[in-house]
């Protein structure tokens, strides 16, 4: 049973902070097409460190940002004095939507400071996708809104089916407006996407099935870049503005084998066997690009959760962007949603439950998940912050389609370095 509580404190054993790391892929050609072919190089399902990758970029953020979380707040001291590092005391509500304190020591200065959240529940089944989001705004809004099987809530985003959208994805634009950006949008070195997806039809492109890989290179779910045409170096800059540095997350290569990769990116982060056919797949993605060396070794993290699988990850720490694109900076400024899928078959895919954080503290997050150890977990939401510091963390408690479930809770903090936290059960 839950038990709804107007004030809730527990006082928790001490949480050990863990471990990980991220990076990015390249290529060009006149058209989008996807990056690379098969290869036999297996990705490495790595569990987390105790080393930490190198700390985020203190650049400060603009005015212009979608959605800021205050990291280093005037705040109530209400948090009890934590002895040790980890989560000490959750104060507040428990349900969906209420104001949750979480106090504890080691959480770090840097929270996220620029975030994007989408539930798509603003939305009526079968309209288009509009501008204004949970959290922040699109900026090329792209899609329709359907209820035949939305992950929380009522609806999810149709991103591609072989009738509406003929087979081709609709690129959903996000960015943040920035005016010193070279696009008027926000350039950045580091993210962190969170999202999940399925299929209602076949898996895309030639020779698949509802519960079989293509033969092809056949989808482009999420595709960051620098420019519109980012996924295009050459072309962008016979047009007269050069873009690149694209990295798709994550390229389906053919056969069932990924790859965080790009048409004009130097990636070697292949990624192996995760997608649960038939169902919900959750994945998250953060990557950061060393401001002192950019070219060189990048922090990533790849992560994928399903019903029946727990979790699987993949670790990287290779360099992705190409030095030779010499009339570009070596940052990122949009992602394109549902950009791009192989015309074949009888596709039908969506997607839910999207967040993105950019620039410094991007990996920053709250989570709740259903199992205390988060590698077992085949669910989980995060909380978009309204403050951050070293002791204490506030949030707006979001649980999703974690709210009427029976099972136990438990609630995460992952800093800034990619460091989780151990989890503490939260109370209903």
């Amino acid at each position: 049973m839950r038990h709804s509580r107007a004030l809730a404190a527990l006082l928790v054993a001490s949480a050990v902070l863990l471990f990980s790391s991220c990076d990015e892929p390249s290529n060009p050609t006149q058209e989008p097409f996807d990056a690379g072919a098969s290869s036999d190089a297996d990705a490495v399902d790595a569990s987390f460190t105790d080393t930490a990758p190198p700390a985020p970029d203190a650049e400060a953020p603009s005015d212009a940002e979608i959605d800021t979380a205050d990291s280093a707040p005037d705040l109530p001291d209400d948090c009890p004095a934590a002895e040790s590092e980890g989560i000490s005391a959750l104060l507040g509500g428990g349900e969906e939507g209420q104001t949750l304190v979480i106090c504890g020591r080691g959480f770090g200065t840097q929270g996220p400071t620029t975030f994007f959240l989408e539930d798509f529940e603003a939305g009526q089944a079968g309209a288009s996708l509009q501008t204004d989001a949970t959290r922040g705004q699109w900026l090329d809004p792209k899609g329709t809104y359907v209820d035949d099987d939305a992950l929380s809530g009522i609806n999810a985003l149709l991103v591609a089916d072989h009738i509406e959208t003929e087979g081709r994805g609709v690129s959903a634009v996000l960015g943040f407006p920035d005016d010193q950006g070279d696009f008027g949008l926000k350039h950045f070195n580091e993210f962190f996407v969170h999202w999940s997806m399925r299929d209602l039809g076949d898996f895309p492109g030639h020779d698949s099935s509802p519960t079989s890989f293509s033969s092809d290179s056949s989808a482009k779910d999420i595709w960051v870049m620098y420019g519109d045409r980012g996924d295009n170096y050459d072309y962008s800059c016979s047009r007269g503005s050069c873009n690149g540095n694209d990295i798709v997350l994550a390229t389906h290569t053919g056969q069932g084998s990924f790859k965080h990769d790009g048409n004009n990116t130097n990636s070697n982060w292949w990624i192996g066997g995760y997608w649960a056919f038939q169902q919900w797949n959750t994945l998250s993605t953060y990557l950061k690009i060393n401001p002192e060396d950019p070219y060189g070794a990048t922090t990533g993290v790849f992560e994928h959760l399903s019903a029946g699988q727990g979790v699987y990850r993949s670790t990287y720490n290779e360099g992705v962007l190409r030095e030779d694109l010499t009339e570009i900076p070596p940052v990122w400024d949009r992602l394109k949603f549902g950009a791009w899928y192989r015309t074949a078959g009888d596709v039908r895919r969506l997607m839910d439950e999207i967040y993105v954080a950019v620039g410094p503290g991007a990996a920053a997050r709250v989570e709740v998940a259903n199992a205390p150890n988060f590698d077992e977990a085949t669910r989980v939401i995060i909380s978009p912050v309204n403050a951050w510091t070293d002791t204490r963390i506030e949030v707006d408690l979001r649980l999703a389609d974690l709210a009427t479930s029976d099972e136990e809770l438990y609630l995460f903090v992952v800093d800034a370095h990619h460091r989780r936290s151990a989890g503490v059960a939260l109370s209903r």
